[in-house]
């Protein structure tokens, strides 16, 4: 009797905990996804809108999908977009959903601030479809707004995040990119201002100034520019006409950056003109003397101690002026010196996989084999701060450079006192020859490059080495144990 208790005890209890799982668990999952599918105002996909219009008392907003994810503002002017931001907008309008239906049959919408809306969303779909809802005032806890669907009576309550989602001025939905591109697409770069005038080429993963010379360029150099450049942001737009000003600047260029990108190999084509503070507007006055000027000056920096300082610039494929700030006009203030590669030789030192050395005591050709170095055919195993040696010989700054060179047996390069080949998978990443000793360095050329350099005297130190500085001893042979004497 005791176990057929105990077996209707499990029985029940299994029963409950299915009821449990299916009922109150699974269950549950189906209802808050049924609930929230019932929440929802429309069911589409963010793709398939086509136009947005965003409208409030103040404005009239209209954007329209160019392609599958580019926009343009058409309305209340023609105008490059912020084609990620409306991309948000519009994943935003086509997942909405409401919190609950405050009111089935309003009489009075102002009461919620939906009559004027505060904010008014109209989308159009690619089928021709439309979409409308109103927005109006936050509700007394404030995480809520009050909406509408215009023509019905019925007062919703959305989140507040949602309704702030679509809270945008012109100036928030307009393109603040300074220059558009891909910057690992960048092919070229021409730099003019008043450090010079640099052109800088790429070769496969490398950087070049290319001049009357080819010097080797400092590749973390070029990619700071290029970073500002298609990652720097407009401050502000200036829509007024340039015309009406005298010197707006983009006819002698402060800054003018030229580059070309991508597969099409498109040019893109920047230009700096004048410091905000100094447009003058045709009819204006000329500025006043030097004296009345730094008191008038001073006089604003009283009040504007914080001021961005602002230059006129235009991109010149599209037809919006703005104003960049000084951190950003900094960025691409840059000589041709500031783009050296002040190494003797460009390379990734992860990459190296096979290095040739040779010099007064000989050849010496090491491999890299499960991430230690080897030397020869044999494989012997070699001393890793004596092989990485080398290439911290290559790495190191260069004292000079001699940008026109005389003939190399002056500098001892006819007959080199050190030859380093460095590879990756077969391919010749650095050929560097070593000359002879002068009061400051060492005379050293890399292959490919018109410039002679003046190394440090210790990268030849470092080179100048035999077999027995670069392979590790040989253990000492272990000694049979002698048995312990019998009592």
């Amino acid at each position: 009797m005791r176990f057929r208790g105990t077996l209707v005890l499990l029985i029940i209890c299994a029963a409950l905990g299915g009821y449990l799982y299916f009922y109150e668990y699974k269950g549950g999952e189906k209802r808050d996804k049924a609930k929230q599918e019932e929440n929802r105002l429309w069911k589409l996909e963010s793709n398939s809108i086509q136009q947005i219009d965003l409208i409030s008392p103040t404005q009239h907003i209209i954007a329209v999908r160019l392609g599958d994810k580019e926009w343009r503002i058409t309305s209340p002017r023609a105008l490059d977009a912020d084609s990620d931001e409306l991309n948000r907008i519009a994943s935003s309008a086509a997942d909405m959903s409401r919190e609950s239906v405050l009111e089935s049959n309003a009489t009075d919408l102002s009461r919620f601030g939906l009559k004027p809306a505060q904010i008014g969303l109209d989308f159009k779909t690619k089928d021709g479809k439309e979409y409308k809802i109103d927005f109006g005032t936050k509700n007394p806890t404030g995480n809520s707004n009050y909406a509408a669907i215009p023509g019905k009576n019925e007062i919703l309550l959305v989140g507040s995040y949602v309704a702030s989602t679509f809270e945008k001025k012109l100036e928030d939905l307009r393109n603040h990119s300074i220059l558009p591109f891909e910057q690992f697409e960048t092919q070229s770069l021409d730099l003019q201002s008043s450090k010079g005038n640099v052109q800088l080429v790429k070769e496969g993963d490398r950087w070049w100034i290319q001049s009357r010379e080819k010097w080797a360029a400092d590749s973390s150099a070029v990619t700071g520019v290029l970073s500002a450049l298609s990652g720097g942001r407009i401050k502000e737009f200036f829509d007024e006409n340039p015309d009406d000003y005298t010197n707006p600047g983009f006819d002698k260029p402060y800054i003018d950056v030229r580059l070309v990108a991508g597969k099409n190999r498109a040019i893109k084509h920047l230009i700096i003109g004048t410091e905000k503070s100094k447009l003058l507007k045709k009819g204006e006055k000329k500025p006043k003397a030097e004296a009345e000027k730094k008191a008038e000056k001073d006089k604003k920096e009283e009040f504007s101690a914080n001021a961005p300082q602002l230059y006129l610039a235009k991109d010149e494929s599209r037809k919006d002026l703005f104003f960049v700030d000084k951190d950003q006009v900094d960025k691409l203030l840059k000589s041709p010196s500031d783009f050296r590669d002040k190494a003797l030789a460009a390379f990734q030192r992860w990459d190296i996989d096979s290095i040739t050395l040779t010099n007064s005591k000989g050849t010496f050709s090491f491999t890299k084999s499960s991430g230690d170095w080897v030397l020869g055919d044999a494989k012997k195993k070699t001393k890793w701060d004596a092989v990485n040696g080398i290439l911290d010989a290559l790495e190191k700054p260069v004292k000079e450079f001699v940008d026109n060179p005389a003939a190399l047996s002056s500098y001892g390069l006819d007959k080199p006192a050190a030859h380093v080949v460095l590879k990756q998978g077969g391919a010749v990443k650095v050929d560097c020859i070593f000359g002879k000793e002068t009061k400051d360095g060492v005379y050293a050329q890399v292959k490919g490059e018109s410039s002679v350099k003046v190394a440090d005297k210790e990268s030849l130190e470092k080179l100048d080495k035999g077999e027995s500085d670069f392979v590790e001893a040989a253990p000492p042979p272990t000694l049979p144990s002698t048995p312990a004497p019998k009592k």
